[in-house]
């Protein structure tokens, strides 16, 4: 049986970029230093004046008030309409990409050092310009199903965007455990955030691409294909099943995608949203040696999504 696997981020390596190739100068735009890029964030912002404590009871209360699959309550949250012209390769990476942001998570001060630390835990991106934002189940489940036996030292949930702006995230709104989805608002503090656009279902063998963190490698490009659309059973739900649930729906891809690239979205050649990374489940084989002795090798990695159905259903907007 295929075991899945989510696709939290739990430690990052930076890698450096050579400033040119084959002897040819590159502009510095081009070829992003990560650890400068992290260096520029200003955590600081983030906390002081016991805003942690303050923050994380209001994101926790904010998810007891929920039930599962319920749409976000007193929100009109404005969509864009799918576009209708296909764009190059390029063009919906440079679009996209702002939409696009690295989640992490602020650690109170440990009481030894002083010393505030953070964790980068996924992927998410924006669907309406007041702060609107969609990730997975699992990226969010420590806040959605708290563990009461584990002592919680995390502070502020943020998220970082391509230009390093940083925001805290305040409120869940709604969430599917089944479909692997949490819908979040974060304070934008005025500042219009360029949403995704929803599309409709891809069929299978529609190209799709998908923007996300894999561990180390930020704001990476893949594509690929839809492989297959998909009703799994429980036990193929990578972020728990809940019976009472609608079931789990998924949209196999061929992009490439990994650790640290949970909550991505996956778009369409127009550039909309049709799905929005979950799971991977690696695919082996069994091969017996002159001595009978079993060995396993791994053949192919399937790619699970949730599909962009399973998004506009939780918000009612189907």
């Amino acid at each position: 049986m295929m075991k899945k696997r989510c696709l939290l981020m739990t430690s990052i390596t930076f890698l450096l970029y050579a400033s040119n190739v084959n002897g040819q100068a590159v502009s510095a735009e081009m070829y992003t230093d990560y650890m400068k890029f992290f260096g520029a964030l200003r955590m600081e912002t983030l906390s002081g004046s016991g805003a942690e404590h303050k923050t994380m009871m209001a994101l926790q209360d904010s998810a007891a008030l929920l039930t599962d699959e319920a749409p976000p309550v007193g929100y009109d949250i404005k969509t864009l309409p799918p576009g209708k012209k296909i764009l190059a390769d390029e063009t919906i990476y440079a679009q996209r990409k702002h939409s696009v942001f690295i989640m992490g998570k602020l650690k109170r001060a440990d009481t030894a050092t002083g010393r505030v630390d953070f964790d980068l835990t996924g992927t998410a991106f924006a669907i309406a310009p007041d702060g609107i934002c969609v990730t997975n189940y699992h990226v969010l489940q420590d806040i959605i199903r708290k563990d009461t036996t584990k002592e919680n030292r995390d502070s502020i949930y943020f998220i970082a965007t391509v230009d390093k702006a940083l925001y805290r995230i305040e409120k869940i709104l709604a969430y599917s455990q089944n479909n692997d989805i949490a819908v979040f608002q974060v304070n934008t503090n005025g500042t219009k955030f360029r949403p995704l656009p929803l599309g409709v279902p891809a069929q299978v063998g529609a190209t799709v691409y998908c923007i996300s963190h894999p561990l180390s490698y930020f704001y990476y490009f893949s594509k690929g294909i839809v492989a297959r659309n998909v009703r799994v059973d429980g036990q193929q739900a990578a972020a728990g099943y809940n019976p009472l649930g609608s079931p789990p729906i998924r949209m196999e891809i061929t992009a490439d995608y990994a650790v640290g690239s949970s909550g991505g979205p996956i778009l369409d050649k127009y550039g909309n949203l049709v799905g929005i990374v979950s799971s991977t489940a690696a695919v082996p084989a069994n091969q017996r040696d002159a001595g009978n002795n079993t060995t396993f090798h791994q053949q192919m990695v399937v790619k699970d999504t949730a599909p962009v159905k399973a998004l506009t259903n939780l918000l009612k907007k189907q």
